[in-house]
């Protein structure tokens, strides 16, 4: 019997979600840069280092952060992934620039240093947008290698399983949601196909569950997990009548959904593999009507006691 999972704690490093982890990976920064003292912030005493780097990779964070909600849902559509995200990271270092050359006007003098950046220093002497261009052109790249480095790890997941694969299977998860291509289409069904094609062989193409993280999808299929970079959106596009969106974070298999519970005010769908997936208030008579009559509501505790059993 699988163990009881809930979809919303899909990770990043195994303990945080994306958007969290963010909040991880900043304090880890800001911890290096006051202990190893780079040259921008030499000389200051250790709580100027700590609130100088708070501020600067805050800032970078957050601009990235930005850059990324504003950028990637459109990119995701139109890019290569890989390229889509190197674009939000130069956008969140071009959103970044104005207000760290804001800092430099207004920090204190004590985090002043002796600038030795030769034409960029003279260069930005000349006005603001000067000063913001010559920001970018100082902090972009140094920006744009940690935002890569925040993805380098998701670009490199590797699958996981839900259940050892037998001798006799081929992995190919015994696809229940083809579609014809009368129906469907040619553009349609070549869409499905290239969504599917990006899947690990071994997890099959029986989908049970997309959500989406941010900029990454964490996909779902009977034989385990794997995450990878796109747009839910998309990805609901390109399986059509296979599911439905039953959040804006979370897609589900029409033939997955098992029943509807309730915890509190929030719904969810109860999946074959135990996932438990929020189902906005929106969407809560569209899922129960594609169960039809035959749909079953309980609480929580009950499907809780079901699983653990």
């Amino acid at each position: 019997m699988n163990r009881h999972v809930d979809v919303s704690n899909g990770t990043i490093f195994g303990l945080w979600p994306l958007g969290r982890s963010i909040f991880v990976v900043g304090a880890t920064l800001v911890a290096i840069f006051v202990f190893m003292e780079p040259e921008a912030s030499q000389g200051l005493g250790f709580f100027d280092r700590v609130l100088f780097w708070i501020t600067h990779v805050g800032l970078a964070l957050a601009a990235l952060y930005a850059g990324s909600w504003c950028l990637l849902p459109v990119g995701m559509r139109h890019l290569p992934p890989a390229l889509a995200l190197v674009l939000a990271g130069i956008a969140g270092a071009a959103l970044m620039a104005p207000f760290g050359y804001v800092i430099e006007l207004i920090q204190p003098e004590s985090w002043a240093m002796a600038d030795d950046r030769d034409w960029l220093d003279e260069f930005e002497k000349q006005g603001v947008w000067q000063g913001i261009a010559a920001e970018f052109l100082e902090v972009g790249p140094q920006v744009l290698l940690v935002w890569m480095a925040i993805n380098l790890p998701l670009l490199n997941t590797k699958p996981t399983y839900a259940n050892p694969q037998g001798p006799d299977d081929d992995g190919s998860g015994g696809d229940n949601t083809a579609v014809g291509t009368d129906e469907a289409g040619q553009f349609a069904l070549a869409a499905r196909e290239a969504f599917l094609s990006d899947i690990p062989k071994s997890l099959g193409t029986n989908l049970i569950a997309i959500s989406s993280d941010l900029h990454y999808l964490h996909i779902h299929t009977e034989l385990g997990h794997c995450m990878k970079l796109g747009s839910l959106q998309r990805a609901a596009d390109a399986l059509g009548e296979d599911g439905i969106l039953v959040h804006r974070a979370h897609w589900v298999a029409r033939h997955a959904i098992v029943k509807i519970v309730k915890d509190g005010k929030q719904w969810y769908c109860l999946l074959t593999n135990d996932l438990k997936i929020p189902i906005s208030r929106r969407k809560k008579s569209t899922v129960a009507g594609l169960l039809g009559h035959s749909a079953k509501i309980a609480p929580v505790s009950d499907i809780k006691r079901n699983v653990a059993g």
